[in-house]
């Protein structure tokens, strides 16, 4: 994501448009217009000021790991990447959470991998996919688990669902425990409902009715 990309992100967040922002900033809409473009940037003394009015920091606003956020020692995984939403009770961090599916986490912006002990709504994701409820996003570039429903674009690679699975192109297997309905799937589709794809490249096996063609 451009630094054009970001402004246009917090502004609309904000509920603010162009020509507020510009307001605010003592600008033309636009030199707004232009950052968000990617046709120029603000000037380095204009960086404050906007970090001020969208409430992040100057890091977070150029694209950067956020500095503000402190790590918490003694928590089971690496200092990585991936996006965690876990669940605490007290100072506990709970394993699973029984209600998960009753509350979904919607995620706003770019990720590469994203973990949610609850359900996750969210957009494109260029890694995999966990989540403990169920499972609504964009195109996918890894894998797609969850222990709810599958809503998704494009997969990557596979998708495992303990609901039902409503993809587009699938690159590996489907394994649902409801219905599934995909566009093409390379690899095989297990089901324990119906079947509706295109193309499987591999074997089909549906515990309800089937409609499929095969390659």
């Amino acid at each position: 994501m451009t630094l054009g990309n970001r402004i246009a992100a917090y502004r609309k967040e904000k509920g603010m448009t162009q020509e507020k922002l510009a307001t605010a900033l003592g600008i033309t809409n636009q030199a707004v217009s232009k950052w968000e473009n990617d046709q120029c940037c603000p000037d380095i003394e204009q960086l404050p000021a906007l970090a001020e009015l969208f409430g992040v920091s100057i890091d977070a606003l150029l694209g950067r790991p956020d500095k503000s956020c402190a790590a918490v020692p003694g928590l089971p995984w690496e200092d990585d990447e991936t996006v965690r939403i876990v669940v605490m009770q007290g100072h506990g961090l709970l394993a699973h959470y029984p209600p998960a599916e009753k509350i979904t986490f919607e995620f706003v912006g770019e990720a590469v991998d994203v973990k949610c002990a609850l359900s996750l709504s969210c957009g494109d994701v260029a890694g995999d996919v966990k989540a403990e409820g169920s499972v609504s996003c964009g195109d996918v570039s890894g894998d797609v688990q969850a222990d709810g429903t599958v809503n998704c674009g494009a997969v990557g690679g596979d998708v495992e669902a303990e609901g039902s699975v409503n993809c587009g192109i699938v690159a590996g297997n489907v394994d649902a425990g409801g219905s599934v309905a995909c566009e093409d799937v390379t690899g095989d589709v297990e089901a324990g409902g119906s079947v509706t794809c295109g193309d499987v490249g591999g074997d089909v096996d549906a515990g309800g009715t089937f409609s499929w063609k095969a390659e």
